[in-house]
């Protein structure tokens, strides 16, 4: 059975890891790796700011995934991950499913998810598409630092 739980305290090595997976790290838009000392700051943020929603994905007693909202009005931006073991099975989909239940059910002031992903991140994308989520923009960067 698939679910979605809340992060608690205990799952900060957990996260951690996670988000130094160097696919993770590659796809993120800081893609250098993160000190743990950073983390547990982070963590601490998260676990404690009302505008910032973070699960983790359970495949029974098993966790899976991670999946954060950051909550700005009657919008939040999706975060996710999905661990290394468990990618090209599913799980993202299901994630995507499951957070977009969380919200009709739990959150009905948040009337909008939205998501940016990397141009190279081809699986998000399609992910993504697949869900119904619609492409709005492109962002450009110029490197100056030559």
């Amino acid at each position: 059975m698939l679910y979605l739980r809340k992060a608690e305290e205990k799952d900060i090595d957990l996260l951690y890891e996670w988000a130094n997976d160097p696919v993770v790290r590659a796809n993120s838009f800081c893609s250098d790796p993160i000190s743990y000392e950073d983390h547990k700051k982070w963590f601490s943020r998260v676990i404690t700011d009302p505008a910032i929603l973070q699960f983790i994905l359970m495949a029974d007693d098993v966790p899976v995934g991670q999946i954060r909202l950051t909550v700005d009005n009657e919008s939040a931006e999706i975060g996710y991950s999905i661990a290394g073991t468990y990618r090209g099975k599913g799980y993202g989909r299901r994630i995507l499913q499951l957070i977009a239940e969380e919200v009709h059910e739990k959150h009905p002031e948040i009337k909008k998810l939205t998501a940016k992903v990397k141009p190279g991140n081809m699986a998000s994308r399609k992910l993504f598409e697949s869900e119904s989520y619609s492409l709005k923009y492109y962002g450009y960067t110029l490197n100056l630092d030559r």
